[in-house]
């Protein structure tokens, strides 16, 4: 009898078995054993077996039921050898499919499940996003078995499994990283301490904290997605100064915590864009938040494919939700349903499965969502439509004005009508503070650096009013006389436009976690979806579906705006419909090479007196690397600026701020840095 290497072939609980090839392993199934395909490295294979001791001793795997029509497995390529045993062992019915974009017709009946097996580098958001609205519309849960490469699928399959068989009595766990503070208990409002919860055992952990698909900010911890010894890019090769089990390249002085270590049977990821799955759609390296994930603890990951989705109670009520035995995914349902957006979160697991025992009747908690969604108050006949005022018979839009009797009259009436739209972009600015300077007010320690810029932006722009009302009125009295001097366009309008964006500028390029989201939110806060959103393209980073929604509102200064954005990645651009913000195109360069010069080219209207524009490197903690302002910009606008040596590898954001006539608009593009040269790693 030989005896096991516990090097290349660890020991595993009673139940649990280790399978060279695929034939084997599912045999292994059939003979009701939870086989693990071996990996190649044997460090990830020490790895399973400690998972594997997590979930303990396994009675053998009991006849499942005969397969239904409203069950399904549909395994994708590759994958569908495994996926027909996953679907044999479940008891669920079995679709093969070539691509994933082939499992639309996939006949599953309404309110039924489909578990899609796939490799992780299949599962891009391009190719999930319109399943998922499908089937959301027909009310059918979804699930992903997936991994890294076959065996890492086969082994989300043994977790699955495994968390089928009850265990002692264990507790759930929320992880607040916004305050750096635990809780427990039945209805997660006990408090612990983080230290004794990040290494406790827990039937359900909730994280909610700061971050994105590498890297979170828990408190003292940066938690990090690193999936083997140490950080690797797409070639092999490893990133300088990468993360490894004792430093996290991310979290500086903080404590590194690795999600793959969290032990835990069920996991919630409140981190923006947690649940990358396809490594061409994140920072390309080996450190994956959902990666780690599929390689760690939980049977089930539930998690944000969307960037900065609005987060209230739902981290809280998802921890009770699958305390009350709610099925992994109809939960993700829930959240979907809460955030508006069918593919605001994912579910890594068995959709069907569930992780507790059933409460007494009456005692589950009730998840009612906004029924039909909000409703919209003003719509237009489409995009670029004239705005109007909404009376009880229906949109009534002022007439144009075509009266032109002389050269004169016609000058006077082309000021007029120039100085009514600096006058309508006054308001617009002054809705745009006021709903700035609301949510500063309201923040639990009040923005100060935000409430004092915007008293700078006030007086510009109140005396920017007061010189267009002044010319205004002598315009109007020349017309009323029929003769007169003709006033001309005051100067002092540009001067305290520029100004008012300089204030702002200077905001923005000392604001931190959430800034764009707060400005682009002040300067829609009075509107209302008035037409989409449509499809816009593909997003040019991740390559997944861009959305474009037109923005009214019925109150003064609410101009129509255009906001673009990609689910994954974020804003894209925020813009007013005027002219002079629709002909901007921002250019980036495909990379960020530490310590060499950054070129940013931007398309601007040609016309004088021309706009404000800044631009800014930002990491993705969204702090500002370097910022360049150039006021008065006309035509084709060029930008250097030096990026820093230090600079982390991740995707980083080049912020563009166009101001036109106190109406500001934001444009973003991700670009990843190339890794440089860590000081600890260079050579003598």
């Amino acid at each position: 009898m030989t005896t096991p290497d516990p090097v290349t072939d660890p020991e595993l609980p009673n139940g649990f078995c280790w399978a060279d090839d695929l034939t084997s392993w599912g045999e292994h199934l059939d003979n009701g054993r939870i086989a693990l395909l071996r990996p190649a490295d044997p460090q990830r294979a020490a790895r399973w077996a400690n998972v594997a001791t997590f979930y303990g001793a396994q009675l053998p795997l009991a006849p499942a039921p005969g397969p239904t029509g409203e069950r399904l497995v549909v395994g994708v390529g590759s994958a569908s050898p495994l996926a027909r045993s996953a679907a044999r062992v479940l008891g669920r019915g079995f679709v093969p499919v070539d691509e994933l974009s082939g499992a639309g017709p996939v006949p599953v009946p309404d309110g039924g499940s489909v578990l899609i097996t796939a490799p992780a580098s299949e599962c891009s958001l391009a190719a999930l996003t319109p399943l998922l609205h499908t089937w959301s519309e027909r009310s059918v849960r979804v699930g992903l078995l997936t991994g890294i490469d076959l065996p890492g699928v086969a082994f989300s399959l043994a977790k699955i499994l495994a968390a089928r068989t009850p265990q002692p009595e264990e507790t759930d766990v929320l992880l607040d990283g916004l305050t750096g503070t635990a809780r427990t208990g039945r209805h997660l409002d006990e408090r612990t301490t983080l230290d004794t919860a990040v290494g406790g055992r827990w039937r359900s952990a909730v994280v909610e904290a700061h971050g994105s698909g590498s890297h979170a900010l828990l408190g003292p911890y940066s938690v990090c997605g690193l999936t083997g010894d140490r950080e690797l890019a797409v070639s092999g090769e490893p990133v300088p100064g990468g993360c490894t089990p004792e430093r996290c390249r991310a979290g500086g002085a903080l404590t590194p915590l690795l999600l793959r270590d969290l032990a835990c049977r069920t996991l919630a990821l409140f981190v923006c864009t947690a649940l990358i799955l396809d490594p061409h759609e994140h920072y390309p390296s080996s450190v994956s938040l959902a990666h780690a994930a599929l390689e760690g603890h939980p049977a089930a990951v539930i998690g944000m494919v969307h960037q900065d989705l609005p987060v209230n109670a739902e981290p809280r009520l998802t921890g009770r939700l699958l305390a009350a035995a709610r099925p992994a995914g109809a939960v993700t349902a829930d959240l979907n349903d809460t955030a508006g957006r069918a593919s605001g979160y994912l579910l890594l697991g068995d959709p069907e499965q569930t992780f507790a025992l059933a409460p007494a009747p009456g005692t589950a908690p009730v998840l009612t969502p906004w029924p039909g969604g909000r409703p919209v108050f003003l719509a237009l006949p489409g995009p670029g439509g004239p705005p109007g005022l909404l009376t009880r018979d229906g949109i009534w839009h002022e007439p144009e004005d075509l009266v032109a009797v002389a050269d004169a009259h016609g000058a006077a009436l082309g000021l007029r009508t120039e100085l009514t739209g600096w006058l309508t972009s006054l308001d617009a600015g002054a809705l745009f503070e006021d709903n700035l300077r609301a949510w500063a007010m309201a923040a639990d320690r009040p923005k100060t650096r935000v409430v004092e810029g915007l008293k700078v932006m006030r007086r510009h722009r109140e005396a920017a009013r007061e010189s267009a009302l002044a010319a205004l009125y002598l315009v109007q009295k020349s017309l009323r006389a029929g003769y007169g001097p003709l006033p001309s366009l005051p100067d002092a309008l540009d001067r305290h436009a520029t100004g008012w964006a300089k204030a702002l500028s200077e905001m923005s390029e000392r604001s931190r976690f959430g800034m764009l989201d707060q400005f682009t939110d002040a300067a829609t806060a009075a509107h209302t979806p008035a037409h989409g959103p449509t499809g816009a393209g593909r997003c040019g980073y991740c390559r997944g579906p861009l959305e474009r929604t037109v923005w009214s509102g019925p109150v003064p200064g609410a101009v129509e705006r255009i906001r673009v954005a990609c689910s994954r990645c974020g804003l894209v651009a925020d813009r007013p419909t005027t002219l002079a913000h629709t002909a901007v195109r921002l250019h980036t360069p495909n990379e960020l090479v530490p310590g060499q010069a950054l070129r940013v080219s931007v398309d601007l209207p040609g016309t004088a007196p021309g706009v404000w524009l800044t631009v800014q490197l930002r990491d993705r903690g969204r702090h500002a690397l370097a910022a360049h302002h150039l006021p008065g910009a006309v035509g084709a606008a060029e930008v250097e600026m030096t990026v820093p040596a230090n600079v982390q590898p991740e995707v980083h954001r080049v912020w563009a701020l166009i101001v036109d006539r106190f109406l500001p608009a934001w444009h973003q593009v991700r670009v990843p840095s190339t890794p440089g040269v860590h000081p600890e790693e260079q050579l003598p």
